[in-house]
């Protein structure tokens, strides 16, 4: 648990670090939709200012990396997981033959069963 947590630290600091323009260690509310939105979410701009308030425990006006890792890090690790399982799970329907490849074959017969 504490490696898929630490790796879930490193891909949450790239996200963060990708979305902090200015390089200042924390996100202003532009950057934090900027981030939201690429993770396919569209807050409000009431939602974005209820969110940043909630995020912002130190009363800055910005998002820096503990606050978002606080917000977010318990709900993630589980959802992680179960999807992981989950695509495990898939992975291992469409590798009709068990052997950790899906090929071409296998491929299009699970396509085929899902046309129909």
């Amino acid at each position: 648990m504490v490696m898929v947590q630490s790796e879930q630290l490193k891909q949450l600091k790239d996200i963060f670090m990708r979305f902090d323009m200015d390089l200042d260690g924390s996100l202003t509310q532009l950057e934090l939709a900027a981030l939201l939105r690429a993770l396919g979410l569209k807050p409000t701009g009431d939602q974005l200012h209820i969110l940043l308030a909630d995020m912002d425990s130190n009363g800055n006006g910005l998002v820096e990396f503990d606050e978002l890792v606080a917000l977010i890090l318990p709900d993630i690790s589980e959802q992680v997981l179960v999807n992981q399982e989950q695509l495990m799970e898939v992975f291992r329907s469409f590798d009709r033959d068990g052997n950790g490849y899906i090929t071409a074959a296998e491929l299009a017969g699970s396509m085929a069963i899902i046309g129909n």
